[in-house]
């Protein structure tokens, strides 16, 4: 079973905010968890010297009074000792040989009490008891030498609930501390997340609203002004430094963007007047047919202007000859005019037809048919100069590649066949002749710019380059299939024309 990936689109603040977060979390716990051992540990030590002073000024009272074997005046001691500090739970004196002499209970003190600390080597001990006999559940007890361990020792147990509370408090507020440094930090890791990421985010936005239609009119300045400035000086960094290259490359890619909207149609009206020039002979023909109809009828209107009859003839086939001649100029004007790209609601079969028209001439006396097949009227969102081009283009290419596969079989019949068959949103165009056919080295590069397989002077090697061009800015597709010495088929498609595509305005 395969898994995808889920991508998750993260702002580059927010990996800035969370990276600090982190950080400062991690290094705020670090700092807790340090300082909680270290005020610990200062905690016992406090205890143990404590424990230790209090030890050593009972051993100090009760000297005397062990000497002359004065109980009554130790158990004075050890009450005003423990009365002075209530962190003392306890006190009891043993003499060397640890019997119990005196001590700070009301009657007996807990069983196994006596017996769980003892001198070491002459020298005080403190053990940590931990237990439920007690009053409190933790007691810290020290055995400190009298007289070196000679008279005897003194037992003194700490309870370390008291300091553990004071240790708690400062605890406490160090680490409100620590919470407020880490708030502050935390709100200076967003701000400076912010400063960082904001131009980069201004690059971001550019970047998504960047249009090729609408590079000429749109405006893509960045403001690179700081809000905040200290004495009207501003300070700038990498990230001031990747906004402004930023800004000028979308100056320069506006700029090469014109350049090459002006250079394709360059070679557009290059291929078109390449076109005309290949179709002159046609036009000549077209229109010098109807002059010397019109001629002949102006010689026999001058012979014989009584006539009114058939002057009436005549001058309705003047009228006639006169109107084909002006069709032709129609046509060839329009089909030379530049024109920008402005894609409206147009009939397909019609565009289809007039380029057949302009290739008329050149078709008949090649002896070559073109057969138009035509199921239903087809409707398309384009351009009817730039579209009837590309079809002139497709024809001419066939009627050359027919021409040159003749040269090699004279009794060739010659076609041209242009179908058209649509789907809900595509509308295909097919030319299909049975010329020499597309080379199989020269398939990569037939759409490439002055690439041409025909003999010099007969090609700019720019018709296809521009008819690719043109379906392509049109929101189509041109692919073709071709069999050596037998033949080429052409196929464009284009989107179907919907109303809501079109909205009144074109695109330029």
């Amino acid at each position: 079973m395969r898994f995808q990936n889920r991508i998750i689109k993260l702002p580059l603040f927010w990996k800035f905010a969370i990276i600090s977060i982190i950080i400062v979390a991690i290094f705020g716990s670090i700092n807790i968890y340090l300082l909680w051992t270290s005020v610990y540990k200062s905690f016992e030590k406090e205890i143990d010297k404590r424990c230790k002073v209090l030890a050593k000024i009972i051993s100090e009272k009760a000297l005397t009074p062990m000497v002359y074997d004065d109980n009554l005046s130790l158990h004075n001691i050890l009450d005003e000792i423990k009365q002075s500090d209530p962190s003392i739970s306890y006190a009891f004196i043993l003499n060397n040989t640890n019997d119990l002499i005196a001590h700070t209970y009301d009657i007996n003190i807990p069983e196994g009490l006596l017996n769980v600390n003892s001198l070491k080597s002459g020298n005080y001990n403190i053990e940590v008891i931990r237990t439920s006999n007690f009053k409190y559940p933790i007691i810290r007890d020290i055995a400190y030498p009298i007289l070196n361990g000679e008279l005897g020792t003194v037992r003194l147990g700490i309870v370390e609930e008291h300091i553990q509370q004071e240790m708690m408090e400062a605890t406490r507020n160090l680490i409100l501390m620590i919470v407020a440094f880490f708030s502050f930090g935390l709100v200076g890791a967003l701000f400076f997340s912010y400063i960082i990421t904001s131009p980069i985010k201004k690059i971001s936005q550019k970047a998504q609203i960047i249009d090729l239609n609408y590079i000429e009119t749109e405006d893509y300045n960045i403001d690179r002004r700081k809000k905040a400035r200290l004495f009207n000086i501003q300070i700038n960094d990498e990230s001031d430094v990747l906004v402004t290259k930023f800004s000028e490359m979308l100056v320069r890619l506006k700029n090469s963007y014109v350049e090459l909207k002006e250079t394709q149609g360059a070679l557009v009206q290059a291929e078109k007047l390449a076109s005309l020039g290949t179709l002159s002979a046609g036009v000549a023909h077209e229109i010098n047919n109807p002059i010397s109809g019109i001629k002949i009828c102006i010689n026999r209107i001058i012979k014989n202007p009584k006539n009114i009859n058939q002057n009436a003839k005549y001058v309705i086939l003047i009228k006639e000859a006169t109107d084909k001649i002006e069709n032709v100029v129609q046509h060839l004007l329009s089909f030379s005019r530049k024109q920008d790209i402005l894609l409206k609601r147009i009939n397909l079969n019609l565009v289809i037809d007039s380029a057949i028209l302009l290739t008329t001439f050149k078709v008949k006396s090649s002896n070559i048919v073109v057969n138009a097949d035509y199921r239903e009227k087809y409707f398309v969102k384009g351009s009817t100069n730039h579209l009837e081009q590309v079809f002139v283009n497709l024809i001419l290419n066939s009627l050359d590649a027919i021409l040159e596969r003749k040269e090699k079989e004279p009794n060739l019949a010659g076609k041209i066949q242009i179908v058209i068959n649509r789907t809900s949103d595509k509308v295909y165009i097919h030319f299909k002749d049975n010329g020499m056919g597309i080379p199989y080295a020269n398939r990569d590069k037939i759409f490439d710019p002055f690439f041409t397989s025909k003999k010099v002077g007969k090609g700019t090697g720019l018709g296809l380059s521009v008819s690719f061009n043109l379906i392509k800015e049109h929101g189509g597709k041109i692919s073709f299939s071709s069999a050596e010495s037998s033949g080429t088929e052409f196929v464009i498609e284009l989107p179907c024309y919907k109303n809501k595509q079109m909205n009144g305005s074109g695109l330029k």
